[in-house]
């Protein structure tokens, strides 16, 4: 396995592939939060070696001449022995600046294209979302929320799901049935080391969807629901509140709620896998990445469909690419 790590501080490249020590590991997620690279440098690379790196100078990962990484340092700390600890994250690390946005009749992807180019981020293949959204306020919220929130009207009201990540060094917007990977994920080849599966109800399974809207005419609160009484009989009542989108007709608020209730209302069955990486582009693996998997002893429901990567995180020690990977079905 060939590592390759390169700092570039002011007109200055440096190498420093072989100044590191133990792990390099880079933490990928599906959505909200940007990409992070940690490594240690185990030399003192300003005195020793005439190297200098500071915050805010560009790092950029290969591995096996794949481009795994390209972000910013954020994050220096030195220890006892001069070792320095460097945490860099992606451009989506500057996504956590706050901004008011008032716009109609806008796509999720013209959003983000506004967005990139105010803050002078740089953009690659970004996906026509279609739907266009009539109206929206955001108020005093993060840029990857104002870009999230266009996202998941999208998913709600078309049933398109995109994904939005740095693709080494430009934002990224991908329809998610674009990123299936040819991978098939099994326990029986030994690649696989470890997982847990499990079922739940709790951490986004919903039977009834309450959506609400202040009527300026009337001072009335008025309330949308739309709910499943079989599931509630089983289940109990599980209660998803919110505000309606801005200058949604009564109609259009109904039809988001029913779409919202046929997105939540469901068992969420999630897959967490440790494992080892045999060169089969497993270094391509991201949040929003589709893989195939197939496990035969998680008890009385078998795993044999694709499944959604919900987090992974890879690690690269002494020749070796081990990898955690969150999964859940959708």
């Amino acid at each position: 396995m060939n590592i390759k790590l390169i700092i570039i501080n002011k007109k200055n490249e440096y190498d420093i592939s072989n100044l590191c020590g133990g792990d390099i590991k880079v933490d990928r997620e599906i959505a909200g939060v940007p990409s992070k690279l940690t490594f240690t440098v185990y030399k003192n690379v300003t005195a020793e070696t005439g190297y200098a790196f500071t915050e805010g100078d560009n790092v950029r990962l290969w591995v096996d001449g794949y481009p795994m990484f390209n972000g910013y340092i954020f994050t220096r700390k030195r220890g006892k022995e001069q070792e320095v600890q460097v945490t860099a994250y992606d451009q989506m690390r500057y996504l956590k600046n706050k901004d008011t946005y008032v716009y109609d009749y806008k796509k999720a992807s013209d959003i983000l294209k506004t967005i990139a180019d105010v803050y002078k981020l740089n953009v690659g293949e970004i996906e026509d979302t279609g739907y266009v959204i009539e109206s929206l306020v955001e108020d005093n919220k993060s840029l990857f929320d104002i870009i999230l929130d266009g996202i998941d009207i999208t998913l709600s009201n078309a049933k398109k799901w995109f994904v939005l990540y740095d693709d080494f060094g430009k934002l990224t917007l991908k329809n998610i049935n674009n990123m299936r990977l040819p991978l098939l994920m099994v326990t029986d080849d030994g690649t696989v080391t470890d997982f847990s599966y499990s079922t739940d109800i709790d951490s986004d399974t919903y039977n009834l969807i309450k959506l609400y809207r202040d009527n300026e005419d009337t001072g009335k609160r008025e309330t949308f629901v739309s709910q499943d009484k079989g599931k509630q009989k089983k289940w109990g009542i599980l209660q998803y509140y919110e505000k309606a989108p801005d200058n949604f007709n009564d109609a259009q608020i109904g039809d988001y709620s029913d779409k919202l209730l046929g997105l939540k209302n469901r068992v969420r069955r999630s897959l967490s896998v440790e494992c080892i990486g045999m060169g089969n582009d497993e270094v391509k693996i991201r949040g929003g990445s589709g893989i195939f998997v197939k496990i035969d002893n998680c008890g009385e429901n078998n795993i044999n469909n694709w499944m959604i990567v919900e987090k992974c995180g890879h690690t690269f020690s002494n020749n070796l690419h081990t990898l955690k990977i969150d999964l859940f079905d959708f």
